[in-house]
């Protein structure tokens, strides 16, 4: 099934192994935004408020946003806390 075709809602299945180049529902998934109550919708959102923060880079080609996979590692080495 097309990503664009599912609800906003729903959440497609979980990758086993996730991809050097992810989509916007993918990197959330990778981020594990599905495990925090968000749609695919509202992280979405999140992901651009990260970006437009310039917290979070992202690369556009073929007139779509995409996440390079070491990029969203090094998102969350920042994002993590020493405890």
């Amino acid at each position: 099934m097309d990503l664009r075709e599912q609800n906003e809602y729903d959440w497609p299945p979980r990758p086993h192994v996730f991809p050097e180049l992810m989509t916007p529902v993918e990197a959330a998934m990778f981020l594990r935004l599905d495990q925090t109550g968000h749609t695919p919708k509202s992280a979405r959102r999140t992901l651009n408020y990260w970006r437009d923060r310039g917290e979070l880079c992202a690369t556009k080609y073929a007139r779509r946003v995409w996440y390079l996979k070491s990029e969203l590692e090094a998102f969350l080495s920042v994002k993590t806390e020493n405890i």
